[in-house]
């Protein structure tokens, strides 16, 4: 009997010393990884659909490209700078002709933006499965390039349209994928929003527009794909 209470006694003790052991080397896998580089350019391309006003005359989106920057500030929280084109065409309006009938031609457009964005990552800086889902929010400039078009000939001078210059906002959904440390997909779906300024002939009151403004707010939609490099 003392020799049976003995063996157990033993049994007993090596199987608590062994125990914490075991489980210590049986760590569970987390999903989430820390995102240790703070830095990251990267390139974009992508299509943008633009409004075109009330008229019609401004530029109605096209193929989007350009490059980005990203600094990681704290936590969450990362300050972006964006600097892109979007390539597409616009129409030549005429106001003196009859509604339904005013397109007389088609010119290229060429919209440039700058912007700075503020990005709030949903997982902080970690990554789930190598994924970081984040909200950007941001405010610059946007100019046309593009040179005149040859179908401006074909209306009066005041009816022209020119863009000029704008405010652009932006505010977009998207998510990052890590694939390597040093590489990442993104993708955005971006709402951007600037204004369009009315050529003074569609302004005239013996054309019979009612309530035209000087300048109209407009809206783009566009999915974009980056490869990123970090840092």
């Amino acid at each position: 009997m003392r020799l049976a209470f003995q063996v157990l006694s033993t049994l007993t003790l090596g199987a608590v010393l062994v125990s914490p052991s075991m489980v210590a080397g049986q760590a569970i896998p987390s999903p989430y990884t820390f995102i240790e580089s703070r830095q990251e350019v990267g390139l974009y391309g992508g299509y943008m659909s633009a409004a075109t006003g009330r008229f019609g005359y401004g530029p109605s989106g096209g193929i989007m490209f350009g490059g980005r920057y990203a600094l990681q500030l704290s936590g969450p929280l990362a300050l972006e700078g964006v600097a892109g084109a979007v390539s597409g065409t616009r129409d030549v309006i005429n106001p003196a002709r009859p509604e339904g009938d005013r397109v007389v031609g088609e010119g290229d457009a060429l919209l440039a933006t700058i912007d700075a964005r503020l990005r709030l990552s949903a997982t902080g800086d970690r990554a789930w499965h190598g994924l970081s889902p984040f909200l950007a929010l941001g405010a610059g400039v946007a100019f046309d390039l593009s040179d005149p078009a040859e179908a401006d000939l074909l209306v009066e001078a005041r009816d022209v349209f020119d863009f000029g210059s704008s405010f652009f906002g932006t505010i977009a959904l998207g998510t990052r994928w890590f694939a390597t440390e040093r590489f990442a997909l993104r993708t955005d779906g971006t709402f951007s929003l600037w204004r369009l300024k009315t050529p003074p002939g569609f302004s005239d009151a013996d054309r019979g527009f009612p309530s035209v403004e000087d300048r109209e707010w407009v809206r783009g939609l566009s999915v974009s794909v980056s490869l990123l490099y970090r840092w």
